[in-house]
């Protein structure tokens, strides 16, 4: 982490990068002084270099008042100049949320009603789905199969139906959410047996991406 203190009125023009200045991390409220990570802005470029498309920052450092008056989760990220919520011109946030997991981005906040992505540099690292921002469902790190309950299983679906599956995502790990892995695994060349582990979760991303 490599947070810098920045003066808007001194610094907005000033380049962090082949593509982004100090003044598009400034908090919303017009406040002066803006925190930035310097390794969120690596990230962000290099989505910027990779879809070839512009990036446009939704809100990056907020301070610790306005995180508050626009019920931002308390101690949130964005007061701490370690966060961004972005959007690819032309480009599906789902694309942008797979990418920015493939290069090892600390969070990676996928809102998919909302269409945006939330990036930062928290440790440990964390994929999430939420669809209400008031719920988040992170990628499961063990092996589910029928009978797995939770968020996980939720993530899961999700993804399953952006992959063009149809079924409901209740967060159980039911005959339909069997099926829908058991057709995916049948297709792209996996063991068919229905559980979504490692190789069947790194395989639907890629074809995701």
């Amino acid at each position: 982490m490599a947070v810098k203190t920045y003066s808007v009125k001194k610094d907005g023009s000033t380049k962090l990068s082949a593509n982004f200045t100090v003044r598009e991390f400034a908090c919303k409220d017009g406040s002066d002084a803006v925190k930035i990570d310097l390794d969120n802005v690596a990230v962000l470029q290099k989505i910027r270099d990779h879809f070839g498309k512009s990036v446009h920052i939704n809100s990056a450092y907020r301070t610790v008042a306005y995180n508050a008056r626009i019920g931002g989760v308390k101690d949130s990220n964005h007061t701490k100049g370690m966060a961004a919520d972005i959007v690819v011109s032309g480009v599906d946030p789902l694309k942008v949320y797979l990418y920015a997991d493939s290069i090892g981005a600390g969070g990676v906040i996928y809102y998919p009603n909302s269409r945006f992505c939330h990036i930062d540099t928290r440790k440990p690292k964390v994929r999430l789905i939420t669809l209400d921002k008031k719920t988040y469902y992170a990628e499961p790190t063990n092996s589910l199969k029928k009978g797995s309950i939770g968020g996980g299983v939720k993530w899961v679906q999700l993804m399953l139906k952006y992959a063009g599956y149809v079924l409901s995502a209740d967060g159980k790990f039911g005959a339909t959410t069997v099926a829908a892995v058991k057709d995916f695994q049948k297709k792209h060349g996996l063991t068919v047996d229905g559980s979504f582990g490692h190789k069947t979760k790194a395989k639907l991303k890629e074809a995701l991406m």
